[in-house]
């Protein structure tokens, strides 16, 4: 009995520490995105909805809207060139009305996706996109 009790206790234990471990990895992916987004003044709104176009399995998605437009985040992912190929198709089989951005790295990849024709958001994005591949 006590050696059952035992073992669940250090198996929840591990259970925590995944868990932890998981999130603290996704936020040290996250943070500094989010962050020059915010330095360049463009204060992002989390949505709760995923968009199924930008969702793929064997990742994490976020995804984000502002005035100006939408971000997805898309990271964690088990191969980023299947991630790659998907969106290649995507973008070549969907009109979209105004500018598309992208950045693809080793850790994660961002969409943006304009609403609006700005171009000062058009310069905000790609600086923000230019800082984060020089990280």
């Amino acid at each position: 009995m006590i050696k059952r009790i035992f073992e669940r206790i250090v198996l929840f234990s591990i259970i925590v520490l995944a868990a932890c471990n998981m999130n603290s990895q996704s936020e040290s992916i996250l943070n500094p995105i989010l962050s020059e987004f915010q330095e360049a003044g463009i204060t992002l709104k989390e949505e709760t909805e995923k968009a199924k176009t930008f969702s793929f399995p064997g990742s994490d998605e976020k995804y984000y809207e502002f005035k100006d437009g939408y971000v997805y985040l898309i990271y964690n992912f088990d191969s980023k060139e299947v991630i790659i190929d998907k969106l290649t198709t995507i973008f070549a089989e969907a009109e979209f009305p105004y500018d598309v951005n992208s950045l693809y790295t080793y850790q994660f990849i961002i969409i943006f996706i304009a609403s609006s024709e700005n171009p000062d958001i058009a310069e905000k994005i790609e600086s923000i996109f230019q800082k984060l591949k020089d990280h």
